[in-house]
């Protein structure tokens, strides 16, 4: 049975049927969608699912096991319909657990090859190992990331490498500090994504957190929401020159929980 107060349950558990297929399915109704317009799709990758409750969009994942992607993700483009060329967009947003892997919003190009991705997003990352040089909540354009928070002292490589080699590092870190380390990703905050020529700027309940350029081009973007349990890593000598997901196991359930999204944006 479905959970009290759940209009409609999304998943594919892959306990039942190991496999590496994605599925893309109908959204439950949400008034959230209906205010801005049309062309909004969901995906599903391994255990998770989408749910609308209570007013709430609710993307889940978990548990997962480590060796297969789980992903619930809501999108408004698609290789070949990637619509918006800038956009102002606000995302109400909370994160009721720190699970292991990803979860974000904002803009993206649709592309995880190396020198071609361009996400435009807030991003939560959080690997099991403490190694992993990104575990923390951050603002992200291309390879440019400004930590809003961390989850643990980065590593002393990254350190190191960030105050004497940053040209060097495959991501340039703006800042070793946080802009807000007591910022409770479990509390609803509104996050604002301002996409234009030349630049991209973050908000956080109304306070500029970064601004960063936005390299030039007619690159063309959708709106991407979504939570896994996977981190993103180059690998060396990976003939496809993409970011892999490095998955893990989650043994409880984790969500990414939207009140309210806004947007206006151009196609042209």
């Amino acid at each position: 049975m479905f959970p009290s107060g759940v209009d409609r349950v999304l998943a594919y558990n892959p306990v039942e049927n190991c496999s590496s297929k994605n599925y893309t399915i109908k959204l439950p109704e949400w008034e959230g969608f209906e205010s801005i317009g049309t062309g909004w799709r969901g995906r599903v990758d391994g255990f998770a699912g989408i749910e609308a409750r209570g007013g709430v969009l609710v993307l889940w994942m978990g548990p997962s096991e480590a060796l297969y992607y789980s992903n619930a993700e809501v999108s408004d483009g698609g290789f070949n319909d990637l619509p918006w060329i800038s956009g102002d967009l606000t995302v109400e947003a909370r994160l009721d657990k720190q699970h292991y892997g990803s979860a974000g919003w904002g803009f993206w190009n649709y592309s995880m090859v190396i020198g071609e991705s361009l996400p435009v997003w807030f991003i939560y990352l959080r690997a099991r190992s403490p190694s992993y040089p990104l575990n923390g909540f951050y603002v992200q354009t291309g390879n440019i990331l400004t930590p809003i928070k961390l989850f643990g002292k980065p590593p002393l490589m990254l350190r190191l490498g960030a105050r004497l080699i940053p040209w060097l590092l495959p991501v340039k870190l703006t800042s070793l500090n946080p802009v807000i380390q007591d910022l409770d990703l479990g509390d609803y905050h509104v996050y604002r994504v301002r996409l234009d020529r030349g630049v991209a700027e973050y908000f956080i309940d109304d306070k500029q957190v970064a601004k960063h350029p936005l390299r030039p081009g007619g690159t063309r973007f959708r709106i991407d929401l979504w939570i896994d349990n996977a981190v993103f890593t180059p690998l060396k000598n990976d003939y496809a020159r993409v970011y892999r997901h490095v998955t893990h196991e989650n043994r409880s359930r984790g969500s990414l929980m939207v009140r309210r999204i806004s947007f206006t944006g151009e196609t042209s």
